[in-house]
């Protein structure tokens, strides 16, 4: 029985089969059956439909019939109300989705004292930013058969019984993280967790303060009613646990319903098609750029490399494997299969697929399916072992801008075995236990073992500071292969970054809407060098251990502080002061809640003039043609990108920028087209990372004149200052008269 049949059995398994912590309740058989509607119930809107039509075309006997046949059933395909059992056993099933912070238990009776953090109870999931596909796009973390979902509420204590009468409210959790073990905090028991204010001011003069994600081990304090009952965030299918705990501990409330389903703050789901983002406020943000897909699909991002290994080589750009994609690369994989040998292995995957699914190893030309689209690899047959096992790396990297381009690669990682002793014989080529290291498919395996000890060097999971300890006490250069692996992240990013930025200038309202956290795989072969695997557009965040929680608990509170959310925009200039008041905010913040201009795409002409000159500047390839003037006459659009790129770095913990960086200019000759914001930072990099209190006291100086938010009006025509394109150069900002 697969996952999906055996989930929907146990559904349909009386109450005291599915979970003996919880006891059933006699409800009398009169009350339940009172919940359910009539056999011979028809929706008035049915009724409706009926009478038109008979009346208007005039309905045989057999018409009438059929549309009686389509009424039941329709009848038998309607849920009944969910009757009192029903509702125990699904908060028995569910008990670890917390429906607001429980300091102690909150009475049914007292609404305003939880309106600040409940969640709608509302199950649809309405509007199209939640069910849209990713544009088929490689991600791992899905509502079902997602990496870690198996096992993901067996760690956790159980509910007790309840009663009829108890609201789910009631029935809602906290989750606190000792030693590494997620605990879930009962109703009525007291969270110890200390008190963190979830607000933080900017390093600079006149920016309205952020808000703070606290530490699992801390829990955020508590916000004006006003203020909290506007933190909204909107839940998908896919929002990880580990996601809404970061979320609940801040203040923010969890959002599903139709009524709310427009005034939310932030969102983590699956990436969108390209023109939805442009259903997005400006004040929304999403874990998700568009058109990342050219990264995130197989058969995009190989297009996409080979495309700068052929203008710049192999040694630059030879890190991905030889890769071919049909139907269209036929012809070239037939002519490279007859030069080799039958004993040389293939890896067929689907192009945008993940968790392992319809990957195969094969050597066979018949073994090969014409039926659908795939991606043949050459597979490496010669990966680093450890005590014989093969195993792959999963980094995380986070982009909190593509123009300019801003990339943070994360300390920490999972390192996956696969379950079985490697081998290269041709027989052993259908044992994805062998060749395949995928969580999804190894966890089956039967001689798989578990590691809850994230410091440990054993069994099939280790975290990634666990594997550069064990590489260094084997004589490994750890250093070199870190400075590899940076070098493959950023090639692999600035692959994609040309069509990524088109995406956003088209469908984009402001810079403040997106961020992105990807999940890269690596192979180390015998040598230590690197090879990409694929890029996850979604990386998994389920946790099913301690393991686990210790590298994505820190990992999602980090990223979202660096992605860098403000207060919404509700309050008018006398509330703004009073909740600054209140919440002791003592520096010159100008506005308390989010200022659009701060993220503005609207150029003045003296910006429009500035950008021109340094991008002609650039095209002759000589660095000291802008390098010196371009930070002469700083403009305000200027000022806003070199204050957003230092505020992020006062939020760096377990993330390390790898671009910019006072090296990183070399990469700058991949970019298709010179972009005018990652020049700029570049000459920042060079001129103040040995003396950045200088760099930092030069941007106050700006801030408090508040220079930075001078920002052009949109005439009534609709007409700004409108950035061309110079020769064939791509000017990087497109102005979007929206805003």
């Amino acid at each position: 029985m697969d996952e999906e049949s055996a989930e929907v059995a146990k559904q349909t398994e009386p109450v005291d089969a599915q979970d003996a912590s919880v006891d059933p309740v006699k409800v009398p058989e009169q009350i339940i059956n009172d919940l359910k509607p009539p056999l011979d119930f028809v929706p008035p809107k049915l009724k409706r439909k009926r009478k038109i039509v008979k009346r208007k075309l005039g309905v045989s006997s057999k018409t009438e019939k059929t549309l009686v046949r389509t009424t039941r059933k329709i009848q038998m395909k309607r849920k009944p109300a969910l009757g009192p059992v029903d509702q125990i056993r699904l908060d028995a099933k569910y008990p670890l989705i917390p429906d607001f912070d429980v300091g102690s238990p909150l009475s049914i009776d007292t609404p305003d004292s939880c309106a600040a953090s409940l969640v709608s109870t509302d199950s649809d999931f309405p509007d199209s930013v939640i069910g849209l596909s990713d544009d088929d796009s490689s991600y791992d973390d899905a509502e079902q058969g997602n990496e870690d979902s198996q096992s993901s509420i067996s760690g956790y204590t159980s509910m007790s019984s309840v009663s009829v009468t108890q609201s789910r409210d009631n029935l809602s959790s906290s989750l606190s993280e000792e030693n590494g073990q997620i605990r879930q905090i009962k109703p009525g028991e007291e969270d110890t967790r200390p008190r963190r204010a979830v607000v933080r001011v900017s390093r600079f003069s006149n920016l309205p303060p952020f808000i703070y994600f606290p530490p699992a081990e801390e829990r955020g304090a508590d916000l004006p009613q006003d203020l909290a009952k506007n933190m909204k965030w909107k839940l998908s299918t896919i929002t990880p646990l580990v996601v809404r705990e970061a979320l609940k501990s801040t203040g923010f409330r969890l959002i599903k319903s139709k009524s709310e389903s427009k005034d939310w703050m932030g969102m983590w789901g699956k990436h969108m098609k390209s023109i939805e983002f442009s259903s997005l406020k400006a004040t929304q943000k999403i874990n998700h750029f568009p058109g990342t897909f050219q990264i995130g699909r197989k058969d995009r991002l190989w297009r996409n490399i080979r495309k700068l290994e052929v203008k710049f080589g192999v040694n630059e750009f030879g890190f991905l494997p030889q890769t071919y994609v049909l139907p269209y690369d036929l012809k070239s994989l037939r002519k490279a299969w007859k030069k080799t040998s039958s004993d040389v292995p293939w890896i067929i995957k689907p192009p945008a697929s993940a968790r392992g699914q319809g990957i195969k190893v094969i050597h066979r030309w018949d073994q090969l399916s014409s039926a659908r689209p795939l991606v043949v690899q050459e597979y490496k047959n010669n990966p680093y072992l450890i005590s014989g096992t093969k195993f792959d790396i999963r980094m995380y990297v986070l982009i909190t801008s593509f123009d300019p381009l801003k990339i943070y690669l994360y300390e920490d990682g999972l390192v996956r075995f696969a379950s079985m002793k490697y081998s290269s014989e041709m027989t052993s080529l259908g044992d994805n236990f062998i060749h395949l290291t995928n969580y999804s498919i190894n966890k089956h395996c039967d001689q798989y073992i578990h590691n809850e000890d994230a410091g440990a060097c054993k069994g099939s999971k280790w975290t990634l500071k666990s594997l550069w300890n064990y590489l260094r006490n084997e004589g490994a250069d750890v250093d070199e292969l870190l400075m590899r692996i940076r070098d493959l992240v950023i090639k692999t990013v600035v692959s994609g970054e040309g069509v990524v930025n088109r995406l956003c200038n088209e469908n984009l309202k402001s810079t403040y809407q997106c961020y992105e956290l990807l999940g890269f795989d690596i192979l180390l072969d015998t040598e230590l060098r690197p090879w990409l695997l694929e890029v996850n557009i979604s990386p998994s965040l389920h946790s099913s251990s301690s393991l686990d929680v210790t590298v994505k608990g820190p990992l999602i509170r980090e990223v979202f502080n660096l992605a860098r959310f403000h207060f919404p925009s509700k309050f008018n200039e006398e509330k703004q002061k009073e909740m600054s008041k209140i919440l002791g905010i003592e520096q010159e913040i100008g506005s308390f809640c989010m200022d659009g201009r701060l993220y503005s795409r609207v150029l003045s002409m003296g910006e429009k003039e500035k950008i021109e000159d340094i991008l002609l500047s650039a095209e002759s390839g000589l660095r000291q043609e802008w390098l010196g003037s371009i930070l002469e006459d700083l403009k305000p659009c200027d000022i806003r990108q070199l204050v957003h790129y230092e505020d992020e770095q006062t939020q760096l913990v377990n993330f390390r920028k790898i671009f910019p960086t006072p090296e990183s200019h070399r990469y700058l000759k991949y970019i298709e087209y010179p972009r005018y914001f990652n020049l700029l930072l570049d000459a920042w990099e060079n001129k103040y990372s040995t003396n950045r209190r200088q760099g930092l006291k030069l941007l106050d100086s700006f801030c408090c004149k508040g220079i930075h938010l001078e920002v052009p009006q949109i005439m009534s025509n609709g007409a700004t200052a409108t950035l061309e394109p110079h020769s064939t150069t791509s000017l990087p900002i497109i102005v979007d008269n929206s805003c």
